[in-house]
């Protein structure tokens, strides 16, 4: 408490004061007494104190990993600082912070997690101040979970996350136990709580709960709750408690509003301002306080203002703890207007008069008012107001009247004096009345006088009248007789006809115009005759009678009677009544309520005059209808109807009772139904009756009508009611029980009929039980379908289902269903006995795939948890007892179904039509039958012909045509309808081989392409015309279907080839045939094998011609026979001469020229004719067995140079061996000099005593060169010893000794192909990574072209044999019909006794870098090979499983799943148990235990799926797949066996796995790449590897990528040290290597073509920053909205989380123009949680609209948010939304998350607050369980939402793998949004927060 002031001195006294006798201290106040009995005097008089200790740390034992508190708090004066030493130092580390409280005087020193040993020391807590220092020490000790002492304590129940109402209780629950019993203690924010200086507001429970009563917003925080005891201390995990609070800043509700007023005035302006806390509200005036402080309301303030002057602006300014607004009022003062100038009349009309006048007014007038009146003594003026013209037509005035008129102004201030008035006078119009009272009278024998009275309305001066009369009144008027009247009211008309009636009508006119007619008067011209009675009308009316008066006819004679006339208007016949004079006449006895017609004439002595016009008039209704009518339900069969009585003046006489009548209707509309009734008599002084023996839950229609003596009045307006509910007067209807399986029962009912229902039906009840003997023994159990609003409109039709479950298979139920209302049930049904089924199979598996040709081979396997042998996994005995297959056309019935045993499990459909859609059904049968169906779709692909058409042995050859015929293809091969055949035909001078491309990469095409006609398919002949004579063609014939072509059909190429003096070497191409060819020539036969390609026909005579006949077996190419002509060569003279070894004598000159191996061919043609050079080289698998010398082409990079004739030539063949040890090479000895004869170039015969030196060589070589060496021989060469020695040493051949497959390759021309190959190789030399960029620049420079000519210029390597694959055991194996294995380098398993091709699998070894067979390049398995598959991977050793594709793409099987989903699966003879899975954003790891049978060890083996391989193409960045290739290198065991991988085909995707993988290495070891040699090497040991361009394109892009980031991974235990290396300033560089770092990150810049919907015109206005937007391929879409362009936009993309694809959604702060849009992209993809990164405004500008309703609902598009709640915690405000669309009435929460706590330059200090963020954020995503992702804001949705989505990845990956890698992270996210994590700032702030979370790795998972 605060020391009391002195303020005097204490007076000296010795008395004892209530017995403490006080010493004479003059230094001290008596007051307040109770502090001087128990504070020292020192600090009640405010003396300086040294500090002492309050609170006093206590020693303490923890647990490893946990948290040690010690609380330490002093006094003192001045107050002391308290603060903590660990070894005499301020402790210091990131495990151990101090938290202060008390100003500073009291810290509680925290450590977490507990580390030993080195955190077991004794702490210090030091207090100091200006008086003095004093300390106090605790002791820490730390055990080890594993080693607790029994009875240390647990939290057996801790806090957990609350929300509480502010000023509601909360409890925050703990329990521990221990021996002894703990006692528990609580901290908030890590400082202790302390319920007794709360005033009892904050209690700990006995039960160790802490209570928290009248919550407040300072009550929020983390809790954690401690338990102690003498074995240690143990803390429970935080929790957090949030007090709702609603904050809301301020805002106006009513704003002040501007104010014109008169001087002088006065006026009061209202400010209202509303806000959570509810804001201040004060007046200023300029900076002037209208408002004094202490008097400032809260919410309204009313300025008053009198006396007002001057004009002035008034600011209104409302402030609360959250802000501070201002809103201006204006006052204006204002005088009255001046008076307008005189008006003047411009124009007048009979109606209207026009006015115009001046202003008068110098300042603007608001508007004008105009008043006017008719001149008279009690006329009016009348008002126009709002007239803001000065011109004016006042209209509606009556005519030929006078009107004087005035304006006056009108501004904000009010009204101002009128103008002077104007006269005017309207015109005249024709009359608008007739005239009235018209009389007519006799006055002679044909003279009658009529007189009348001035029109009512004559509008105008009256010039006359007009008389109309006639004998006739049903003419026309204009063929009436007018009799013209002016200037009297008075006339008389003559000569009209005696006795005859006339009916006289009279108009009056002005100047303008004829009035309208009198009404017509009728005279009788006879003299004493009365005339007609005037003013005829009636008077009371009753129902039952008309009072009639009139005035007396005009008589001389007097009248004598009356004779009246009626009828009733509709239906009745005329009534004369008689009497005497009088003025009226009641008429009596008519009925009620009907229309009668009245005419009445005089009589005299003379006779009846003429009768009045008819009068129509209709009689009363007796009553009016009862009042209030209403009615209720009584029960279900009555109703109360109560009325009041009709008023009295409607009753017309005496009620004597009601009469109700009531009609039964449909419904609440009231459409009519029933026949009306009529209820009994109602006495009079009744109110109410009871309607008894209705319908129940009926509508009905009641009404009422009184009754007098006279008859019933008319009915009330019904009343609507309807009886009341009963229960259903029926059961339902069309009951129906069906068993759906062993456990279940289908129950189908509808509903009761509506006229039965009685009330609504709530619902319905189906009751069931066990039935023994056919009746229900025990109670039933009862089953509810409860209607819900929407089903209660049933109509007859409706039908219910309800299937009930956990029944006893095989038992007897009994089933009724009933209705019920809210009355009760109704009648139930009549019980139905129905018996479940026996256990029947669940769906058996089902695989169905194309089979070779037009057929379809499907697989099965027994459904789950049933088996063949008879017992599941439960031990319920069910047993398979077979299959049944039900297959056919889509669309159309199943009309094939075949049955099978239980032990058979696959089937072949065959001759199925191609390119049709079947379907497959398959059930599994038991005892109690066939199963659930599973059903599987198919369609069978269109295969080319298979078969070719047959040429008929006849060929019809001329000089220059071929004519030729055939037969199509057999039936079976040609796989549907043959729709042309193509003829191919060319000059057979170059042969070349010319495959059909038939893979998934087309081959190039040989470069002399043949002339093609297309010939009908109705054709069977055809003949080639115009061809050369002399010449061989090569003719080809192939047919085709719908699916394309079939293959050709003849060895092409069939010709002489070369010839030599004894032999004829013939070559063809041929479709594959294991039959062998014959040869037929002069008699002779000779077989040939048809693989080989080419046969020489040796023993032939020199220069000789010889017919050769070629027959083809039958079947394969249609027994077709050729004919060709050659002649053999003439003799070539020979010279024999002794040679010594050629290796002797040149291998120094020729071994240079191997070693060197000349590129230019510029080069080889400047060497020296005259010594020995080399003219081919060839590598084994291409070897000739001729070879012609001088013919001018290039082999293997050497040129067979043209031979001078004459010139004498000795030739020997050099072979390179393969050698450990260096080159070695072999010669053979030389031919005999041979005279280069004048003639063409002839082949060297391999038959002439050359075959037998190679052939010896061959065998012993595995790596060979072979060399053919052509010596010049010279005269003048020296001799030399005979040359024994074949071998040359090692010293003399020593060269470089490669062990890269690749080099060996491009040195040793390995490459079947040889020649160009080899070429190619060498021109294609490895690439230093420091020139890749460059390289790669220039490959795809002009659209790709040089990297399009390098990879179609790779060898396709289709030279190879693949024997096994075509095995038609294997067949079946393959994938796809072109990917083969080669046999010289696929996988070879172990055979299983008795299986043919068990050795065979699809799959083929590949070389890496320096090492062979470094991976298992396989297709993707099939079901039939899941056996092979794992027993290859066993076999081999293999750990590593890398898998290139997902099961399924673009809805095709890509491959079948061959690991179990869970537990474990036997594959043949090796069982594979599933141990985990782990699944990643890009890749999923799966861990499996391998065992094979007979075999005690287990083998674990990992598979890595990398799942972001688009459908399409190639990944867009590599960036995924590099992360994912260091995945599985970091996890692959050095003495593992080769990496399996595969994609579907095992060739594209594969071969880029495996390129990419070898490079790195490659680099690693040589700073070089070599992609075009590895892909060379590869499809060199499997076809078709590295499949397209985009592949080949990809390979580089991810070595470009991977040399320009490096490995930026690092372990977590390591961050620290990486930290300081990337501190510090990098050698040669100015900069650190962080920085350096940060801008490789900026390398890769984002093509303006990755930003399409962005840069619309419609949606460059949506995005906050011109330079951030969303890539197309990743940004989020909107349901676009129809007629509306851009409105599927919205700057937000898509990121992928660590574990999850599209896990974030990264979008800039919201627009005000694109709110709606941010709303609805949460909506549409289900994102409930929004971070918030930013304020509102920062820096003075804005950041992100207010996108929020702040305190009550708003909608936004069709989405309504209600906010609920706001939590206000020390880092963020968590707000909570309920959002609820418009259009379906769906709602859901939305969180949102706003962090605070960043800095607005620069970035947070300290990463802690931000990771705790981070977790609260992610862990309230896993407490709701909500699948949508996060979506993150900042200001432009890059800078901040990069650093949060960065180390929302990096913390979860360092928790799973313990590894870090903040760039690699980063660059992904860059490829999915350009520019995230902005600055170098942010970047580093990413790496300290995670090492600020290494400190703490407990804290998230908290």
């Amino acid at each position: 408490m605060p020391r009391p002031r002195t303020v005097g001195v204490l007076a000296q006294s010795r008395r004892p004061i209530l017995g403490l006798r006080l010493s004479s201290s003059p230094l001290c106040l008596l007051l307040p007494l109770i502090i001087l009995l128990t504070s020292p005097l020192s600090s009640v008089c405010g003396g300086p104190a040294p500090p002492k200790f309050t609170k006093i740390p206590t020693d303490q034992i923890g647990v490893s990993g946990g948290v040690a508190s010690f609380v330490c708090q002093a006094s003192g004066s001045p107050k002391p600082v308290v603060y903590w030493n660990k070894k005499g130092k301020k402790v210091n580390s990131q495990r151990i912070e101090t938290v202060e409280f008390d100003e500073g005087a009291g810290a509680v020193l925290r450590i977490q997690p507990l580390r030993a040993p080195r955190d077991e020391n004794i702490y210090e807590c030091v207090a100091r101040n200006s008086e003095g220092e004093v300390s106090v020490t605790a002791k820490l000790a730390i055990i080890r979970e594993d080693l607790l002492p029994f009875g240390f304590p647990s939290i057996d129940m801790g806090p957990q996350l609350k929300v509480v109402e502010r000023t509601r209780t909360a409890t925050m629950l703990c329990a521990a136990s221990g021996i002894p019993d703990p006692e528990i203690s609580w901290f908030k924010d890590f400082l202790p709580v302390e319920p007794g200086s709360s005033q009892g507001r904050i209690k700990q429970l006995r039960s160790g709960a802490l209570q928290i009563e009248n919550s407040e917003e300072t009550d929020q925080g983390k809790y954690e709750c401690v338990a102690t005891n003498s074995q240690g201390v143990r803390y429970s995990s935080p929790a957090n408690l949030y007090v709702r609070v609603r904050r809301v800043p301020p805002r106006f509700s009513i704003l002040p509003s501007n104010h014109e007023i008169m001087p002088g005035g006065s006026v009061n302006i209202t400010c209202v301002a509303v806000g959570s806390p509810m804001p201040y509200v004060k007046w200023m005036l300029g900076t002037e306080d209208l408002t004094p402080e202490d008097e400032m309301p809260i919410g309204r303030n009313v300025l008053e203002l009198n006396g007002v002057r001057e004009s002035a602006n008034y600011t209104c300014v409302a402030m609360s703890s959250l802000g501070i607004i201002e809103a201006t009022a204006q006052v204006l003062v204002k005088t009255l207007p001046k008076p307008p100038g005189t008006p003047i009349v411009t124009e007048t009309t009979a109606t209207s008069v026009t006015i115009t006048w001046d202003s008068g007014n110098p300042d603007p007038v608001s508007y004008y008012i105009i008043q006017y009146r008719a001149k008279g003594p009690d006329s009016k003026f009348e008002t126009v107001d709002s007239i803001t013209t000065t011109r004016y037509s006042i209209g509606g005035l009556y005519p030929n009247t006078e009107y004087e008129i005035r304006v006056s102004a009108f501004n904000s201030i009010g009204q101002g004096p009128s103008s002077t008035r104007v006269e005017a006078r309207t015109g005249e119009q024709a009359p608008a009345s007739p005239p009235r009272n018209v009389q007519a009278h006799i006055i002679s024998q044909n003279t009658v006088m009529v007189r009348w009275e001035e029109p009512e309305e004559p509008n105008g001066q009256v010039k006359g009248y007009r008389v109309y009369y006639t004998m006739d009144p049903s003419r026309p008027m204009n063929e009436w007789q007018i009799h013209n009247v002016q200037d009297s009211v008075i006339t008389t008309i003559q000569n009209l006809v005696t006795s005859e009636t006339y009916t006289i009508q009279v108009l009056a006119f002005t100047s303008v115009g004829d009035g309208p007619f009198s009404d017509p008067v009728h005279v009788k011209v006879m003299p004493g005759v009365p005339g007609q009675p005037g003013k005829f009308k009636v008077g009371r009316v009753t129902d039952t009678s008309i009072e009639l008066t009139w005035e007396p006819a005009y008589t001389k004679e007097g009248i004598v009677n009356y004779e009246l006339l009626y009828k009733p208007v509709k239906f009745g016949s005329l009534e004369k009544l008689t009497f005497g004079p009088r003025n009226s006449y009641t008429v009596e006895g008519l009925k009620a309520n009907t229309e009668y017609s009245f005419s009445l004439a005089a009589i005299s002595s003379k006779g009846i005059g003429a009768f009045t016009n008819e009068l129509v008039q209709r009689t009363s209704q007796p009553s009016a209808p009862p009042e209030g009518v209403s009615c209720e339900s009584a029960s279900s069969t009555s109703l109360r109807v109560s009325w009041r009585p009709p008023p009295v003046e409607g009753q017309n006489g005496e009620l004597a009772g009601y009469e109700l009548r009531y009609r039964r209707v449909v419904g609440e509309g009231g459409g009519g139904q029933g026949q009306e009734v009529q209820g009994r008599p109602i006495p009079a002084q009744q109110g109410q009756t009871v309607l008894e023996g209705l319908e129940k839950w009926s509508w009905y229609n009641v009404s009422m009508a009184a009754y007098t003596a006279e008859g019933p009045g008319p009915e009330s307006l019904p009343a609507l009611c309807r009886t009341d509910e009963d229960v259903p007067g029926a059961a339902p209807r069309q009951v129906d029980v069906q068993p759906l399986n062993s456990s279940a029962l289908r129950v189908t009912w509808r509903s009761v009929l509506p006229r039965l229902r009685q009330g609504q039906i709530r619902g319905y009840q189906v009751h069931f039980n066990r039935a023994e003997s056919g009746e229900s023994r025990n109670l039933p159990r009862i089953k509810d379908v409860l209607l819900d609003e929407s089903q209660m409109e049933e109509d007859d039709s409706t039908q219910y289902e309800m299937i009930l479950g956990g029944l006893k298979p095989e038992t007897l139920y009994s089933i009724s269903v009933a209705a019920y209302t809210t009355k009760g049930d109704g009648a139930h049904s009549k019980a139905k006995l129905v018996q479940t089924r026996g256990i029947v199979p669940g769906p058996p598996s089902l695989w169905v795939r194309p089979g070779s040709g037009p057929s379809a081979v499907v697989r099965w396997a027994p459904p789950l948890e049933c088996s063949e042998s008879g017992a599941d996994s439960r031990g319920a005995p069910l047993q398979i007892l077979g299959y049944r297959l039900q297959f056919g056309l889509k669309n159309t019935s199943l009309d094939t179904t075949v049955d099978f045993t239980n032990r058979e499990k696959n089937f072949t459909v065959r001759n199925l039509s191609p390119g049709s859609s079947y379907v497959f059904v398959l059930s599994a049968k038991s005892r109690a039958g066939y199963g659930d169906l599973v059903q599987q779709e198919i369609t069978v692909p269109m295969f080319p012909p298979s078969g070719y058409p047959k040429i008929s042995d006849f060929i019809n050859a001329t000089c220059c045509s071929l004519q030729f015929s055939w037969l199509p293809p057999a039936p079976e091969e040609c796989n549907g309808v043959i729709t042309e055949y193509i003829v191919a035909y060319k000059e057979a001078t170059s042969p070349k081989p010319s495959a059909d491309p038939a893979g998934p990469s087309a081959l190039p095409a040989p470069p002399s392409l043949p002339w093609l006609i297309t010939v009908p398919a109705r054709e069977s002949s055809y003949t080639i015309l115009g061809l050369n004579h002399s010449t061989a063609y090569e003719v080809q014939l192939r047919a085709h279907n719908k699916a394309g072509p079939g293959p050709f059909n003849v060895p092409r190429n069939f010709s002489v080839n070369l010839a030599t003096k004894t032999s004829v070497l013939l070559t063809w191409e041929f479709p594959e045939s294991s039959n062998p060819y014959r040869f037929t020539y002069n008699r002779l036969k000779m077989e040939v094998d048809a693989r080989l390609r080419k046969a020489v026909i040796p023993n032939l005579q020199p220069d000789t011609s010889y017919d050769f006949k070629i027959t083809a077996p039958e079947g394969n190419m249609g027994g077709l026979r050729h004919r060709i002509s050659a002649k053999t060569s003439p003799p070539i003279t020979i010279r024999h001469r002794s040679f010594t070894s050629p290796l002797s004598v040149f291998s120094p000159q020729l071994l240079k020229d191997i070693s060197q191996r000349q590129r230019d061919s510029r080069q080889q043609k400047q060497v020296d004719l005259r010594r020995a050079y080399i003219t081919a080289r060839f590598t084994p698998a291409t070897l000739p067995a001729f070879f012609t010398l001088g013919d001018q082409l290039d082999y293997g990079g050497f040129e067979n140079r043209a031979l001078d004739p004459g010139q004498e030539y000795v030739f020997f063949i050099l072979a390179e061996l393969n050698s450990t040890t260096g080159k070695m090479y072999v010669a053979s000895p030389y031919t005999d000099p041979v005279i280069a004869p004048d003639s063409d170039p002839q082949p060297l015969d391999a038959g002439d005593g050359l075959i037998w030196v190679v052939g010896p060589v061959l065998a012993v070589v595995f790596i060979i060169c072979i060399v053919i060496a052509i010596l010049l021989y010279k005269n003048k060469r020296k001799e030399s010893e005979p040359g024994t020695k074949s071998l040359l040493s090692n010293a003399e051949m020593m060269a470089h000794h490669p062990t890269d497959p690749v080099e060996m390759r491009r040195i040793n021309f390995q490459t079947p192909g040889g020649t160009e190959q080899t070429r190619r190789m060498m021109s294609h030399p490895p690439i230093p990574i420091s020139e890749l960029a460059e390289h790669i620049e220039l490959l795809k420079a002009n659209d790709n072209l040089r990297l399009s000519q390098e990879y179609e210029s790779i060898d396709p390597s289709q030279q190879f044999t693949w024997e096994y694959s075509n095995l038609e055991v294997n067949k079946p194996k393959n994938r796809y019909a072109n990917v083969i294995a080669y046999d010289h380098t696929r996988v070879v398993l172990a055979p299983i006794e008795g299986i043919l091709g068990s050795d065979y699998i699809n799959a083929n070894y590949i070389d890496g870098y320096r090492k062979q067979n470094a991976y298992i390049a396989t297709q993707g398995p099939l079901a039939e090979t899941f056996g092979d598959f794992w027993r290859m991977v066993w076999e081999q050793r293999a750990a590593s499983v890398v898998m290139m594709t997902r099961l399924e793409e673009k809805s095709r099987i890509k491959c079948d799943q061959y690991w179990p989903s869970r537990g474990t699966e036997t594959y043949g003879m090796i069982q594979v148990s599933l141990l985990d899975t782990m699944e990643l954003a890009t890749f999923c790891v799966r861990t499996f235990s391998l065992h094979k049978s007979g075999n005690s060890e287990r083998r674990e083996v990992r598979q890595f799926q990398f799942t972001a391989w688009p459908d399409h193409g190639v990944p867009e960045y590599p960036t995924p797949f590099l992360n994912f290739l260091r995945r599985v290198k970091a996890c692959n065991p050095p003495d593992a066996g080769p990496i399996i991988a595969h994609c579907s085909a095992g060739v594209g995707r594969t071969g880029c796995f495996i390129v990419i993988d070898a490079m790195l290495e490659r680099i690693r070891h040589e700073r070089t790449v070599d992609i075009y040699g590895h892909v060379t090497l590869m499809r060199s040991q499997r076809n078709y590897m590295v499949q397209t361009e985009d592949q080949y394109s990809f390979i580089h892009e991810a070595l470009l990528e991977a040399v320009a980031c490096g490995n930026t991974e690092v372990a977590a235990r390591s961050l620290y040290s990486y930290m300081q290396k990337l501190s510090k300033v990098e050698s040669g560089e100015h900069v650190t290597g962080m920085e350096l770092e940060f801008k490789r990150l900026a390398n890769t810049k984002a093509h303006t073509s990755r930003f399409v919907t962005a840069n619309l015109p419609c949606n460059k206005f949506k995005n906050r920053l011109v330079n951030i937007m969303p890539y197309e391929t990743t940004r989020v879409c909107l349901q676009p909205i129809r007629g509306l362009e851009g409105s599927d936009y919205i700057n937000a993309s898509y990121i992928d989380g660590y574990r999850q694809q599209r896990g974030y959604i990264a979008t800039q702060g919201p627009l005000a123009e694109t709110t709606e849009d941010f709303w609805r992209m949460l909506w549409e993809h289900n994102s409930t949680i929004v971070v918030m990164l930013t304020k509102l405004r920062e820096m003075g500008r804005e950041k992100c609209h207010q996108y929020w309703p702040a305190e009550r609902s708003a909608r936004y598009q069709y989405f309504v948010v209600d906010p609920m709640a706001e939590y206000n915690m020390p880092q963020y405000i968590l707000r909570e939304f309920k959002v609820t669309d418009a259009r379906d009435g769906q709602s859901r929460t939305v969180r949102q998350f706003q962090f605070t706590d960043w800095p607005e330059q620069g970035v947070p200090k300290s990463g802690e607050g931000f990771i705790d963020f981070i977790g609260q954020v992610h862990k309230t995503k896993e407490q709701f369980g909500q699948d949508g992702p996060i979506s993150v804001h900042c200001s432009a949705g890059v800078g901040r939402t990069g650093v949060f989505i960065t180390l929302s990845i990096v913390l979860e990956r360092m928790r799973y793998e313990g590894a870090v890698d903040i760039f690699q992270t980063v660059k992904m996210l860059r490829t999915q949004r350009p520019a995230m994590v902005q600055t170098e700032d942010e970047y580093q702030f990413c790496y300290q927060a995670a090492l600020e979370y290494l400190g703490s790795f407990d804290h998230y998972a908290t």
